[in-house]
Parts: C-alpha cells; structure tokens; sequence
C-alpha cells in the first residue's frame, strides 16, 4: 500500500517548540494509515532563515531543523523554486495529500479544493478542520 503524504508548512513546523506539541506521534496518532511527511525546499530554506535569529522564533527553526534530521527518512524534501503556499496547493491536490498548517489564507485555499487539512486544535493537540 503507498504511504498517504502528509505536507507540512513551515509554521507547523515551529508548533513543537511553542507547545511543546510532538507534531510527529500527534500526526502518527491522526492518520492510522501509513503516511510519509513532506516539506518543500523552500521551507527548509525558510526555517534556515529564521533560525539564524536570535530569540524563540529562531531556537524554534533550530528545533525544527533537527527534528526533520533526526527523522531521516520519516521526511522528503521536495525541490521546489515557487511560492511555498502555491507549491503546497499544487502538490497536495495533484497527489492527493493532506496539509499542516496554521496558515488560515491557506487552510482556506485548500478547503476550497476539498483537499484535507490538519491544523493545532488546541495548545497540546492538533486535528483536521
């Protein structure tokens, strides 16, 4: 069976350090079939970026980073040169993905196109919406 994929914007990607929120068994724990974890490489570029700052933004990116490295094959990065939301629109629809975000400009795009979305809950959960 193909794994289900599951893209994950980057400001999902900061939920572990502001909540303390592990997004990884949360998701595990959301989506019982077998899924693989994608991001763009506009987002690791993103998250590079932010995590050269100093204060919670940055150490969040920094956890960010690890952890996508720690997961080692848990993640795909895909290359990637458009605008991350339009990237992430097209790909979740031409593969039939699911998102995380928090982004609500996003969330709302792709509710319009009927595709899934997977947002924080509440401060230590996450859920569809």
């Amino acid at each position: 069976m193909a794994a289900r994929l599951i893209i994950i914007d980057t400001n999902f990607l900061l939920l572990p350090f502001r909540y303390k929120i592990n997004i990884i068994k949360e998701l595990d724990r959301l989506v019982e079939k077998n899924h693989q974890l994608v991001i763009s490489s506009r987002t690791m570029g993103e998250l590079r970026m932010i995590g050269r700052r100093i204060g919670k933004d940055g150490m969040a990116a920094r956890l960010a980073i690890k952890m996508i490295e720690a997961a080692g094959k848990g993640f795909t990065v895909v290359e990637n040169s458009d605008i991350v939301d339009d990237w992430i629109v097209s790909y979740a629809s031409e593969n039939n993905a699911m998102v995380c975000t928090n982004d609500s400009e996003l969330r709302r795009r792709l509710k319009a196109m009927k595709l899934k979305v997977i947002t924080m809950k509440s401060k230590s959960r996450i859920g569809f919406v």
